[in-house]
Order: structure tokens, then sequence, then C-alpha cells
């Protein structure tokens, strides 16, 4: 049965250098683009030996196209921010001129399915659809790691929350993002991956009840100082609509019947880490 084996991973962050390194131990052949400066010796040390990395311009299109057909990759894993939706179209429409025949867009997060775009900006699910490549996408919620940062638990030693913070949220480590990301991508044979959405799950909980994890208390704010005021504000946003829950389904505005965590059984055996083992709480 076939499967794929030749990967591209375009960026080396929080999640994209984690992927590269879970493809590379499942025997894929991987490229890691990065752009100039983002893949300095320190990144290139914590990937396989048989990794290739290449620093690009992710709009060079010319460039990217003969990376992809010179080393006959079918499957490209977007790492990129999210917010980046028209670089992340051209890569794609690059992609798909490049015989990719599958790509898997930056949306390791909130639930987007349903979510306007903005300043009238074509959603990339909706472009991939519009050239006809194939997708997955992979709903993990917030990643656990990022848990003190985005609650300001860092800032003030409290769970920050901004309204209610009783909407159940999904939380899953990179790491397990990473590890189901490359299992799926290697061995689920094509039509199981075409046009599919992935729910993860490691852990759950609302933003007012990870004070009873950490033994803190609640925080009900408007804002929080320091550097992490825009990052915060956008979480909470999320959190309090819903979406952060990888079983949130836009149209019923609730849990839908692609529950959070449904997927989560493709990954036989594994044990997905919670808060408090993350945490060691």
């Amino acid at each position: 049965m076939h499967r794929y084996t030749s990967f591209a991973v375009f960026g080396a962050g929080l999640i994209g250098a984690p992927i590269a390194r879970e493809l590379s131990a499942r025997g894929a052949s991987v490229l890691v683009l990065g752009r100039p400066g983002c893949c300095p010796e320190t990144v290139k040390r914590k990937l396989p030996a048989g990794v290739e990395v290449f620093e690009v311009d992710y709009t060079d299109s010319l460039v990217i196209a003969r990376l992809l057909e010179g080393h006959a990759v079918k499957v490209v894993v977007s790492t990129m921010s999210a917010a980046e939706v028209a670089v992340q179209n051209l890569l794609a429409t690059t992609a798909k001129a490049a015989g990719v025949e599958l790509f898997v867009p930056s949306e390791f997060g909130v639930v987007t399915d349903g979510m306007a775009g903005k300043n009238n900006e074509i959603s990339t699910i909706e472009h991939l659809k519009s050239i006809q490549l194939p997708f997955a996408r992979f709903y993990a919620g917030f990643f656990i790691e990022t848990i003190p940062a985005l609650t300001g638990f860092s800032v003030n030693g409290k769970i920050n929350v901004a309204g209610y913070g009783n909407m159940p949220c999904s939380f899953t480590a990179s790491c397990d993002v990473a590890g189901f990301v490359a299992h799926v991508l290697a061995f689920l044979p094509p039509d199981e991956l075409f046009d599919k959405t992935f729910r993860l799950q490691g852990d759950r909980s609302t933003l007012s009840d990870l004070a009873l994890i950490f033994e803190t208390e609640v925080a009900y704010v408007k804002e929080i100082p320091g550097q992490m005021s825009e990052v915060w504000t956008r979480m909470q946003m999320a959190a309090e609509c819903g979406v952060a829950s990888t079983g949130w389904d836009m149209l019923q505005w609730a849990e839908g019947d692609d529950y959070a965590g449904c997927t989560n059984h493709l990954w036989e055996g594994h044990q997905w880490q919670t808060i408090k083992s993350f945490y060691r709480l």
C-alpha cells in the first residue's frame, strides 16, 4: 500500500523542528526550509544528520520549486505563522506546481474552520480547495508549554482571565503534536489523509480551572503588562469563544460530533502528556 516517504517542512521552530525529527525517525526523507537567518547552527545541530536544511525566501517560488522537485517531495508541512496567509497560499501554489500531493497548513492550534479571514483574504484551506491540492489539517488547541506565558502566570504567578474563563480548552504538548503528525503522515495511506481534519487533545481544562492545577488564584483582569499582552489577549478571545477546544463546531457554535481528541486513537499505544505530567505537578 502506497505511503508517503518524502517531506519538506517549512519552519524549524517550536513545532517545525520536532516534526522534522519525528518524520526522520520514521525513515522518511526530510527537508527543512527556513527563512534566511532562521536556521543557525544551534538549530541544525538539533536535527538528525540526514535532514537537509536550506534557508530560502518563502516568496521565491522558483528556488522553492527547484528544491521540492529536486528532492521529489510529495508532502509539504507548513509551520510558518498562521497569520501569514498570503505567503502560505503562495507556497501552496508553488508546491502544487512542483508535484506535491499533500499540503499541511500551519493550523496547529485553535479551530479555524468557518472562521472569516481578515481583509477579505482567502483562507489557506479555501485556496487549497481552489487549486485542487489535498490537505491534512491538525487542530491541537493550545500548546501545553505555552500556558505560563499565555495565561500571564509567568508575569504575576496567577491565571489571568479576561472573561468568564469557563469554556473548555484543549491543551497538547508540542512533542505529542509533532509525533502524531509524523505518525499519521508516514503510516496512513493518502486516501486517509486527503482533506481530513485531525482533532488532537492531550488534556482539557477551562482557563479558570488551570488555577486549581497550578495551585494559584484566578485574576479577572482586562489586560496584563509586558510584551505578552497582545498574545494573551488573542488567547483569551479564542478561549472565550470556544474555538480553543479542538472539538468546536463553528456552524453549531457548540462542541461538534467530531469531538476534541477524537483522532488520538490513530496513534495507538501512545501516552499523551497531561498538564500535570508536563509540569510535574
